[in-house]
C-alpha cells in the first residue's frame, strides 16, 4: 500500500499475481539544493507526505521488517499512485476482471422431448473459441485469454459425459451419414424425477493464460461457465395392429 500523511493513498493486495510480499510505500519530499551538482537529500525524517500531481518525489517502499526494498524518483501521477509497481500484475488483475465468458448454449437432438432408448445428440450452439480481455496500467498492458477445452454434461439421470463442443445434428442429412462422440441414451423416463424432468447441467471448462507487454506471463487457474436446462424424457409406446 501507499500511505501519506493523511492516510492510505492506494493499495493492492496482489490479487491474481499472488505471492508478492506486502510493502508499505510512501512519497517522500526531495529537498532542493542551490547547486544542481549537489545531491538532493530525501526528507525521510518528515515521513511520507500527501503528493501533489506532477510534483517530483522519491517513492520508497519498506518490507515487514522495515527494510527499504525500493527507492524510485518519480513524479506523482494520480492515475497510477503506485508509480508503476507491479504494473503487469495489476493490469492482469483488471484484465481478468473484464474477461466476459459466455454461458453455454446447449443443443439437443431430437429437439424438445427425448425418448427412452433413442440416442440424444449433444453439442454447443455457441462458438467454440477463445475469449480474451486486455487492461493497461500506464504503458504496461496485460492480456488474459481463456481457451475452452472440455464440456461436461450431467444428464440428470446419474450419467456424466465429457466432450468437446460436439457435432451439430443436421436434419437435412440421413442419420446413417452422421456420427457424434457426444451422445447419451436415456434408459428411464423422467416421469419419476422432480417435476417430471431431468435437470441437464452443462459446464464448459477453460484453460486460462496471460501475457504482458513486459514479457511476463504464464498459466492461471482455470475457469468454468455453467448452464442448466430441464429435459423431459418419455417412454415410447409400441402400437400393435
Amino acid at each position: 500500500m501507499v500511505v501519506g500523511s493523511s492516510g492510505t493513498i492506494a493499495s493492492w493486495e496482489g490479487g491474481t499475481g499472488g505471492g508478492r510480499p506486502r510493502w508499505r510505500c510512501g512519497y517522500y519530499q526531495v529537498e532542493a539544493k542551490p547547486s544542481e551538482s549537489e545531491a538532493h537529500p530525501i526528507r525521510y525524517d518528515l515521513g511520507p507526505i500527501d503528493p501533489v500531481a506532477g510534483e517530483a518525489y522519491v517513492l520508497a517502499c519498506f518490507d515487514a521488517a522495515d527494510q527499504m526494498v525500493l527507492n524510485r524518483p518519480t513524479r506523482f501521477d494520480p492515475g497510477d499512485p503506485l508509480a508503476g509497481i507491479a504494473a503487469a500484475e495489476r493490469a492482469l488483475d483488471e484484465a481478468r476482471r473484464r474477461l466476459d465468458l459466455p454461458l453455454p448454449q446447449p443443443a439437443l437432438n431430437p429437439p424438445g422431448e427425448q425418448l427412452v432408448g433413442v440416442a440424444t445428440w449433444l453439442w454447443l450452439a455457441d462458438a467454440w473459441a477463445p475469449s480474451s480481455a486486455t487492461a493497461a496500467i500506464g504503458a504496461v498492458s496485460s492480456t488474459v485469454t481463456a481457451q475452452p477445452v472440455q464440456v461436461t454434461w450431467d444428464m440428470g439421470d446419474g450419467t456424466t459425459l465429457t466432450c468437446d463442443a460436439g457435432v451439430a445434428y443436421d436434419p437435412g442429412r440421413a442419420p446413417e451419414e452422421q456420427s457424434s462422440a457426444c451422445t447419451h441414451v436415456y434408459t428411464r423416463a423422467s416421469a419419476g424425477a422432480p417435476g417430471g424432468r431431468y435437470p441437464v447441467t452443462v459446464t464448459v471448462g477453460y484453460e486460462v493464460s496471460w501475457s504482458a507487454s513486459t514479457g511476463a506471463g504464464g498459466e492461471l487457474e482455470g475457469l468454468s461457465r455453467q448452464t442448466t436446462i430441464d429435459v423431459v424424457v418419455r417412454q415410447a409406446q409400441a402400437v400393435i395392429r
